[in-house]
């Protein structure tokens, strides 16, 4: 049973680090906290102590596009390329590939927005308890960021269809606020503003994780039944 996970687990890693859409996918996510620590750090006003709570909404605004376009190719490449196939060769059995999948996509994904939020984290001139948590929580999101836009893909089987709902659901989110109001704050990408804002209340944080974990766990769930039941 261990060499079967082992094997499985193993798979799925070597898919996800060698796909190149999902490299180019990591260089973007980088660019994008690079620049936006930069701009933000530039405009500091008379260089007073600046920490990453205060910057965490921002930029994650900028990161997550790289974790949209991560998950969305990440589906994309199991069912338009032979990368499916090769799966099921591997795995047969599509629970297994499918736990697989989600449990290598969760520790890349996690490792990965880690890197970025620490680096980021190290480069604020302030550091304090309410930073650390913003890291934590930025992370978290990240990582929530591209299982979603994985179980979208998954699901819809449709790189176009999964990367509007994915843009729509969680980059255009905050903008959407402008015309829904307070009923934006349902939608995941709105409701991580709310999540990472150092301000937020703890029963406002609280909420807005459980909604991110609402879409995430509902869109994972659907892609893993379309999975599992899929004909080939």
């Amino acid at each position: 049973m261990t060499t079967v996970w082992g094997r499985a687990l193993h798979a799925e890693l070597v898919k996800v680090v060698t796909l190149p859409a999902m490299r180019w996918s990591a260089a973007v996510a980088c660019g994008a906290a690079v620049a936006t620590m930069m701009s933000v750090l530039r405009d500091a006003v008379d260089g007073r102590g600046l920490g990453f709570e205060e910057v965490a909404p921002v930029w994650a605004l900028a990161v997550q596009i790289g974790f949209v376009a991560a998950g969305v190719a990440s589906a994309g490449a199991e069912h338009s390329t032979a990368q499916g196939m090769t799966s099921l060769l591997v795995t047969p059995a599509r629970g297994r590939l499918a736990a697989a999948r989600l449990m290598v996509l969760a520790g890349t994904g996690l490792v990965v927005a880690s890197a970025l939020v620490g680096a980021s984290l190290a480069a604020c001139p302030a550091m304090s308890t309410a930073a650390l948590w913003a890291s934590g929580r930025t992370a978290v999101w990240l990582t929530a960021v591209l299982l979603l836009s994985d179980g979208l893909g998954a699901a819809l089987r449709s790189v176009i269809g999964a990367s509007t709902a994915a843009v729509v659901l969680v980059i255009l989110a905050p903008q959407l606020a402008v015309f829904l109001g307070d009923t934006a704050r349902w939608l995941p990408g709105q409701a991580a503003q709310i999540w990472l804002a150092a301000d937020a209340s703890r029963a406002e944080v609280t909420s807005a994780g459980l909604i991110i974990l609402a879409w995430t766990t509902a869109a994972q769930i659907a892609g893993i039944v379309r999975l599992v039941r899929a004909d080939g």
